[in-house]
């Protein structure tokens, strides 16, 4: 049997992917509320900010890739989120050395996003 303990220690960083489904169209459509949800994800979960979250708008060519990217640092790794408008989906990407509690995130970001859906993958980095 592997402890926490023993985990962390072999453990270089932990990784959870969100594909987050249904979202509310006013909120993924909205920077300021982009940039808000960074900002209290970070603080949810211990994760110390490195610097201001950057975000911007992509995808102006075709409406199934309209969205924005956002990206925060943190000092143990990132954040990543891309935003598909068009189909209403989040794609969240949280990764740290520091161990975190993946399922305040997920049930975090169905509830800020209003969504109706979630696919989850969570990877151990060794």
């Amino acid at each position: 049997m592997i402890t926490a303990e023993k985990e962390a220690a072999t453990t270089f960083g932990w990784e959870l992917i969100l594909d987050i489904k249904g979202c509310d169209p006013e909120t993924i459509k909205s920077r300021e509320k982009l940039l808000e949800f960074v900002v209290q994800l970070c603080d949810l979960i211990e994760m110390k900010r490195y610097g201001e979250p950057l975000a911007e708008l992509f995808g102006h060519g075709r409406k199934e890739t309209l969205g924005y990217t956002v990206v925060q640092l943190i000092e143990t790794s990132s954040i990543v989120m891309h935003v598909g408008e068009y189909a209403r989906t989040v794609y969240l990407d949280v990764f740290s050395c520091k161990p975190y509690d993946r399922y305040k995130v997920r049930d975090f970001c169905l509830q800020y996003f209003g969504a109706s859906a979630v696919n989850e993958t969570y990877v151990t980095r060794e």
